[in-house]
């Protein structure tokens, strides 16, 4: 039989981009313990067999996290050309928004957001058009239904952030730095100031950002109908407004490359004063 696996949630390579370039340390927060602390990539953002199945004879099966580990692999390699401020091509695009996509499918809160939307939906529509809905993915009642919400949404949404103009953020010098969490596409309005207030709305809807920390020094943000690629750097302030809004959608950890920063933005969130709920609300 298999030996067992940690199978990160949150993919090694993408933490690595936000160490310290001395230590290759994150400075963690986990919300769940309330607590502060440094760590190797290799030790946070992980549940033991997350993505394997038993097959008919009872052995663990690891096709997805090998399918996973060749879309972070190509992902890499198209981030650190972002980084480097490499143009991007068509290909390049496709790959980001597939890692963009899996990266939004493959946390637990995209599992709690799915079943919270079904729950919601069961109350206010016909039970025949309830039964056309995704199966609410709980992990920890059946693991398989939320790799099958995973492997079915995560297509659909790289067809949709294809869809969109893209803006590749940039910090404006090495002393600034950008944060993510275990939740690292973050869906924001941009004319709201209070970052620690969800957007609750559709990637589709006007004055909505969708948003994914590269590294610690860029951030793909996807917004508006279209096939544009621009750059944009950001202002300290702006660095840091970006940043509060990715905090506030944490589930569990925040990761960065600085211990006073991530409890700067933390205590600016109140995230350590509020339990996480699901992000998108239904009304």
């Amino acid at each position: 039989m298999n030996r067992p696996r940690r199978h990160h949630f949150v993919p090694r390579f993408y933490l690595e981009g936000f160490c310290t370039d001395d230590a290759r340390a994150l400075a963690v927060y986990d919300r769940v313990r309330n607590a502060y602390r440094a760590q190797r990539p290799t030790e946070v953002a992980h549940r033991r067999d997350y993505y394997a199945y038993e097959d008919e004879q009872g052995n663990l099966v690891f096709a997805i996290e090998e399918g996973l580990g060749e879309v972070e692999g190509a992902a890499s390699a198209v981030i650190q050309r972002v980084d480097n401020e490499a143009p991007l091509s068509d290909d390049d695009r496709l790959t980001l928004a597939t890692y963009a996509a899996f990266q939004f499918t493959r946390t637990p809160a995209y599992a709690a957001w799915i079943a919270a939307f079904r729950q919601h939906f069961a109350g206010n529509v016909p039970l025949e058009q309830v039964a056309v809905l995704p199966d609410a993915p709980d992990p920890a009642a059946d693991r398989g239904v939320a790799l099958g919400a995973m492997l079915r949404h995560a297509p659909r949404f790289a067809e949709v952030f294809m869809q969109f103009n893209w803006t590749i953020w940039r910090r404006e010098s090495d002393r600034q730095s950008f944060v993510t969490t275990d939740s690292p596409v973050c869906i924001f309005q941009s004319e709201r100031p209070e970052p620690n207030i969800y957007a609750g709305a559709g990637m589709l809807m006007p004055g909505v950002i969708t948003a994914l920390p590269l590294s610690q020094a860029s951030v793909l943000a996807m917004s508006g109908i279209g096939n544009r690629v621009d750059n944009r750097t950001l202002t300290g302030d702006w660095v840091r407004r970006v940043n509060l809004a990715v905090v506030s959608q944490t589930q569990h950890f925040v990761f960065g490359r600085d211990l006073a920063l991530v409890q700067s933005l933390v205590r600016a969130t109140g995230t350590d004063r509020r339990q996480w709920q699901v992000p998108l609300q239904v009304d």
